[in-house]
């Protein structure tokens, strides 16, 4: 048991190490992909982009329940690994000719004056709030998938990965849609639905009685979720002053770091009510959110 518990601590720490290197995900690489692609094609540039990340996901689950029979979980996260510092290669061999912001070296002024500028812009706080939920009752779901793969739908580790990917599948190709049809005018329409929409399929998936159901499900919060995250670093990104830019989606990273809140309150709510249901919970608390929220984010 001491043993036990020494290596969920020491994936704990590893988890909270890869966090911090997450956290630039957005102020560094959606700013230099706008600085690259430039405003009139960001969404469709962002769009690409999670598709390319959904692309891995349709692959990644499959791959890893196979692995996980044949090769067991320490040749699965062996494997990961490799891969992880091929990635850390590819991302060293980077170069970027943007110039320095004035006054980089203020890390704490600069944070408050992201704050300061999305509480004094309407559309950008709106933008936040409904991170947040999407963050907090949405996106945390997807750790009942395996646990309703298996408890509800009778699924072995090949069926949950398949599951799995299918929510990949749905973004790889709602992603790609969005890359070549989506205009403007439909930017906070589509961001906003797509919220809602994914509330729904993290719902029918904890209802569905047999894994058809919960695939079409997952199928859904695919393409709801491609739909989210390509319009929500775009709008911030839009909507942002040129010189704030890395700051305001610095305060995105913020929003998007409220997501473990989500993942506790869930797993909590599964060992009182069973994965199932608490996630249909949840998911009604966030169209309720949504629906409370909804003079914010008509501004947007």
């Amino acid at each position: 048991a001491r043993l036990g518990e020494l290596e969920v601590w020491q994936f704990a720490l590893a988890s909270l190490i890869n966090g911090f290197g997450w956290v630039t995900d957005n102020p560094v690489r959606r700013v230099l992909m706008g600085e690259s692609v430039g405003r009139e094609r960001m969404a469709s540039a962002v769009a690409f982009d999670v598709g390319g990340l959904n692309a891995s996901r349709m692959v990644g689950p499959t791959v890893g329940g196979l692995l996980l029979v044949g090769i067991g979980i320490d040749g699965t996260f062996l494997m990961n690994t490799v891969m992880y510092l091929a990635a850390v290669a590819l991302t060293l061999a980077v170069r970027t000719r943007m110039a320095a912001t004035p006054g980089a070296g203020a890390v704490l002024a600069r944070m408050l004056e992201g704050f300061a500028i999305v509480f004094s812009d309407r559309r950008l706080a709106a933008t936040m709030v409904v991170t947040v939920i999407y963050n907090v009752f949405g996106w945390p779901f997807i750790s009942m998938i395996p646990v309703i793969g298996r408890d509800q739908l009778g699924l072995g580790p090949e069926g949950i990965g398949i599951l799995t990917s299918i929510d990949g599948v749905g973004a790889f190709f709602g992603a790609l849609a969005l890359a070549f049809w989506l205009t403007q005018r439909w930017h906070a329409p589509v961001y906003v639905g797509s919220v809602a929409a994914y509330q729904l399929g993290l719902i029918a998936f904890a209802l569905a009685p047999e894994p058809l159901t919960a695939g079409l499900a997952l199928l859904l919060t695919g393409v709801a979720g491609a739909g989210f995250a390509t319009l929500q670093a775009t709008i911030v990104y839009l909507a942002a002053p040129t010189e704030m830019r890395s700051r305001v989606l610095g305060v995105l990273s913020v929003c998007i770091g409220t997501g473990p809140i989500g993942f506790v309150w869930l797993g909590w709510l599964a060992d009182q009510i069973g994965a199932p249901a608490a996630t249909a919970v949840t998911g009604l608390i966030g169209l309720a959110a949504l629906a409370v929220t909804r003079p914010m984010w008509r501004t947007i």
